[in-house]
């Protein structure tokens, strides 16, 4: 059978995403990948090891077969059978127990990272269902119909008494989840991706938590959205070098030299908003019939129990209790005139769970507009759309508005490839949520999508009108 690690450095090897599938699925009959790849995705698994004890490589002459070691591995640690120095100690055994290869092979599901560029969906795609997805509970795109029955819920025979909700200030960082058990911290992203930020305050506050899961996401006090995500992830790139043994001294350089901060700074700069808490077991089951106001209650609980330990890195969702509709959208414009994204209406006795529920209504500005093409944009390489045009490059009027929308049908893609030269210069309708700024200060819109070609305009709109636009769409009628 080939080496494991030999079939993970193809993989590794190859940038395309549908050529590491292909090679994937030549193996897809290697029970062994099979139970490696599992290891080190599934986010049911968590080995408690903080750092991997040092350790003598290839010390047998005969060696442990890596199926024995992963079995003793399974075991001992997931289950926490032996913890701390005992649980480092087995590790350390089995890592001088097998080929130096094969103790590659527990390093890396130790730290969560085969280091071959595919994430748990395609690898999904290739062994049906192996890896586990990520509870996430997100929420239903605006509805009035939803938003009021959050006040109003219909109900058989007589009607109930209307309920308040929380708007909450959509925050637009990095999702993660922490998840917190006897002192220790674990982030993943939506994905079930680990998010490293070993060594920062952040992490040390978390783990002052008792034992459940947080959701929140990361974000920089002092930089716009899109700055604050670019260098949240170039924190968690360097991190994650770092725990691998190498130098990321130019990362570090060029962080410093954009924004005069060092990585280390930066990297205890980096805030946790959270809006709620569930338990351990509940997050496992993907579902909680606790109340939302119990497990904000019990979040807030926590928060302040904190506050003596001097907390500066986790803080609470900003939030405003609300009695009726016509008060969820006062605070939703009131959150656009602050230049933030919406707002997010939630029931307060709602459940959680994997999905977008009725009881969660996402409150955004959602605008048309007219804007004139001037580039094109081929999809990634290694994708099936490498050789369509998967999105545009477009300007209003004046020029002061630049931006990018996606999501185009397939068979518009193919339609646009095919007559570049003809479609320059021609003006599409695009949805948006309303005007932004890029990394570099220029006017941009949020969440550009795709609509259509105009055949009936051949002037797209200026910046002024689609202030315009975007100011009409704030004064919804607040009923």
């Amino acid at each position: 059978m080939t080496n494991i690690k030999t079939i993970l450095d193809e993989i590794a090897a190859e940038p395309g995403s549908n050529a590491k599938m292909e090679i994937l699925a030549k193996h897809k009959d290697n029970d062994l990948l099979k139970m490696v790849m599992y290891m080190a995705k599934s986010p049911r698994l968590k080995y408690y090891i903080k750092q991997i004890p040092s350790y003598v490589k290839d010390t047998f002459e005969l060696n442990m077969p890596l199926p024995q070691a992963l079995d003793t591995m399974m075991e001992v640690l997931p289950t926490r059978k032996a913890t701390g120095g005992a649980a480092s100690a087995i590790l350390q055994a089995l890592l001088q127990s097998v080929t130096v290869d094969d103790a590659y092979i527990i390093e890396r599901i130790i730290d969560k990272d085969l280091k071959i560029g595919m994430g748990t969906s395609n690898i999904n795609k290739v062994f049906k269902d192996l890896i586990e997805k990520t509870p996430y509970m997100g929420a239903k795109s605006f509805s009035e119909k939803l938003a009021k029955e959050i006040f109003n819920p219909k109900t058989k025979g007589a009607q109930k008494e209307s309920k308040m909700a929380y708007s909450q200030i959509k925050m637009d960082g990095r999702y993660c989840n922490a998840i917190i058990e006897d002192g220790e911290a674990y982030l993943e992203s939506r994905s079930g991706e680990t998010t490293l930020l070993t060594n920062s305050r952040l992490m040390s506050e978390l783990s002052q938590f008792g034992d459940c899961v947080l959701n929140g996401e990361l974000t920089i006090p002092g930089f716009d959205r899109n700055t604050a995500n670019g260098i949240v992830n170039s924190v968690i790139g360097i991190t994650t070098k770092l725990r691998d043994g190498e130098n990321p001294q130019d990362e570090k350089d060029h962080l410093f030299e954009r924004y005069n901060q060092t990585y280390e700074q930066l990297l205890n700069k980096i805030v946790y908003t959270v809006w709620d808490r569930i338990e351990l077991d509940d997050y496992e089951d993907k579902k909680s019939d606790v109340p939302y106001n119990d497990r904000l209650g019990r979040l807030m609980t926590e928060l302040v129990a904190n506050q003596d330990n001097d907390m500066q890195c986790i803080e609470l969702i900003e939030m405003k209790l609300v009695t009726t509709y016509a008060q969820a959208m006062e605070h939703f414009v009131e959150a656009l005139n602050r230049g933030l994204e919406g707002t997010i209406l939630k029931s307060l006795d709602g459940a959680w769970k994997d999905g977008k529920p009725n009881w969660q209504i996402k409150m955004k500005l959602e605008i048309d507009i007219d804007m004139k093409i001037i580039g094109f944009n081929y999809g990634t390489i290694g994708t099936k759309n490498e050789k369509l045009i998967s999105s545009l490059t477009v300007e209003s009027a004046d020029g002061k508005v630049v931006t990018k929308p996606t999501g185009i049908s397939e068979a518009d893609m193919k339609k646009i490839t095919a007559n570049q030269e003809s479609l320059m210069g021609r003006i599409i309708e695009m949805k948006c949520c309303g005007l932004s700024h890029d990394r570099d200060g220029n006017y941009s819109t949020l969440h550009p999508v795709f609509k259509s070609i105009r055949d009936d305009k051949d002037e797209a709109d200026s910046f002024e009108a689609i202030q315009e636009i975007e100011n009409m769409a704030k004064s919804l009628p607040q009923v």
